[in-house]
């Protein structure tokens, strides 16, 4: 997040975990909507021990193609997980956004992937790794 506020053409989602609660920010309108819910909320979609609020999700999909219109020099889109990989999610806006960038070239796409998922995420779009640049972060 830090290092995208000092781009001046950039737009996307950001997931930061604010008191212990993961949400979703826009990052071209500064929107930022509660992912996270509890067992007592309807609507969820559950991967491993966390409930995600569907509406927060579809709002990010709509975000996410929103911003793909501005033409940014960069798209960030965090995270791609399991959810993801099972075509739930954010899925199938990430998969338009790969390709209709790899057709564009005019926005560079930056998709924050776990590292255990990545050999998975290049399978799934048939990704050769030495044409992307990969950059593991600690």
């Amino acid at each position: 997040m830090r290092w995208a506020e000092t781009l001046t053409s950039v737009a996307g989602i950001f997931q930061p975990v604010i008191d212990g609660k993961r949400f979703i920010k826009s990052i071209s309108t500064n929107e930022i909507r509660q992912l996270e819910i509890t067992p007592s909320e309807e609507n969820f979609i559950q991967i491993g021990n966390y409930l995600f609020d569907k509406s927060v999700l579809e709002w990010a999909k709509i975000s996410l193609l929103a911003d793909a219109t501005l033409k940014a020099e960069w798209l960030i889109v965090d995270e791609f997980g399991k959810l993801e990989m099972e075509d739930k999610g954010l899925e199938p806006v990430i998969t338009f956004l790969i390709h209709d960038t790899e057709l564009r070239k005019s926005t560079k796409l930056l998709i924050v992937i776990r590292d255990y998922l990545l050999n998975d995420f290049l399978k799934k779009f048939l990704l050769d790794k030495n044409d992307y640049e990969i950059l593991l972060l600690e």
